[in-house]
């Protein structure tokens, strides 16, 4: 099987540009001092560097797939085109799906940010074949979306991107036994409980540290982790949830918030988490509870027996193959 795996438009003119532009960013955020937005920055693909990252790594587990990393037109020929994210891309795939110069056209999950009619409704043109969600519950809200608008959105199947559980591997295998040290890992709307949190883990003589999104590397996360028993998430809804799935695969597990207000707009703060790899909380008194009930777990298991990038990509097969029958 041919994949063509697209993450820049088709157009050199576009791909120089975009390039220089990722450049200079990296310098400007350099001398600004931001080591997170100089990190976005230098990952000469593009696209959501997580997901890329798993897609080509998971790939190369099965030898006979053929993997094309942004091709040329003519190289396209004939393969299964997948664009992950950049609506620009996803432009000059559909293009190429309608000529019939493509088997089929796959995208998602990242093409819009937060609405389906997002960049002309581009993900509800029916050149594309079938679109990747992260999760069921953005699957149920899209075609709920698109209900509403009186539009219609071709198939759509849930897809999650694996985790590189040979990076993200503790050197210290298993927390302590008194499972003391705790990451608070902040995120948007998450920061409203934070003050409680940590009073909370304070009355139970928790030695803590706090991350913010946005202000970190993935070193700096992973040394984090490397210190800390479990990690306590505050932040909203999650279509996914890959910093949560780096926790697990460091063998760390997370409890995390979840308000009442996802809930009553069935969304969801941790799609994939489960009893092998922590709980959810939405108020002070079920996190006591957590806390109370606290025993240590093996997240890491769980990684590896369902979200590694070799299985990630397992299941994106799975998914081509049903498409072509």
């Amino acid at each position: 099987m041919k994949i063509s795996f697209l993450t820049k438009p088709f157009s050199p003119l576009e791909r120089t540009a975009k390039d220089i532009e990722r450049r200079f960013n990296y310098l400007k955020y350099t001398l600004m001092g931001n080591a997170y937005k100089a990190w976005t920055c230098t990952f000469p693909l593009g696209g959501h560097q997580d997901v890329v990252d798993s897609f080509i790594k998971g790939a190369k587990f099965f030898p006979d797939v053929e993997l094309l990393i942004n091709p040329s037109r003519k190289d396209a020929k004939g393969s299964v085109l997948y664009v992950p994210s950049s609506w620009r891309t996803l432009r000059d795939a559909i293009i190429l799906r309608r000529s019939g110069w493509a088997e089929k056209l796959i995208a998602g999950p990242l093409i819009c940010l937060e609405h389906i009619d997002e960049y002309g409704a581009i993900i509800t043109d029916p050149a594309i074949d079938l679109y990747l969600l992260a999760s069921r519950w953005v699957e149920n809200v899209y075609h709920d979306e698109a209900a509403q608008k009186h539009l219609i959105l071709n198939d759509t199947a849930v897809w999650a991107a694996g985790v590189d559980h040979e990076v993200w591997t503790p050197q210290n295998k298993e927390p302590s036994d008194t499972l003391k040290n705790v990451l608070v890992y902040v995120k948007g709307q998450g920061k409203t409980m934070y003050q409680a949190t940590l009073d909370m883990l304070n009355l139970y003589e928790k030695e803590t540290k706090t991350l913010f999104c946005g202000t970190h590397t993935p070193t700096d996360y992973k040394k984090m982790l490397e210190w800390s028993d479990f990690v306590i998430c505050l932040g909203g809804s999650e279509t996914q949830g890959l910093a949560l799935a780096q926790a697990w695969s460091m063998n760390r597990q997370t409890l995390v918030y979840e308000s009442d207000f996802i809930r009553k707009n069935k969304r969801n703060a941790a799609p994939y988490i489960t009893e092998h790899t922590g709980k959810k909380w939405s108020d002070i008194s079920e996190l006591d509870e957590c806390l109370a009930s606290l025993r240590k777990l093996t997240p890491r298991d769980w990684i590896i027996e369902n979200q590694t990038n070799k299985i990630a990509f397992g299941k994106f097969l799975d998914i081509v193959y049903g498409l072509l029958g």
